[in-house]
């Protein structure tokens, strides 16, 4: 499993490579797609990059609500 800051780190690249694609549609924006994408896809294991989005959401979220409850297990309760 890839670790979560990776993927986190990633995600964030294709997102704004999706970002820019989608204000300028300029074929330079395609190509910049490509390597986010397919470092997406190795990361994930998967063949295309709407699959690997998903799984790398759901890696986060996972890990995200993960954090949480470790948070929580050591939370301190203090009584007045």
């Amino acid at each position: 499993m890839p670790h979560v800051r990776t993927v986190a780190a990633a995600l964030r690249a294709y997102r704004s490579a999706w970002t820019g694609l989608l204000r300028d549609g300029e074929p330079l924006s395609y190509r910049r797609l490509d390597d986010p994408a397919y470092t997406l896809c190795v990361l994930m294991g998967q063949r295309n990059a709407a699959d690997a989005v998903a799984q790398a959401e759901s890696l986060l979220a996972r890990a995200t609500a993960e954090e949480g409850r470790r948070r929580a297990g050591h939370a301190r309760i203090v009584i007045p």
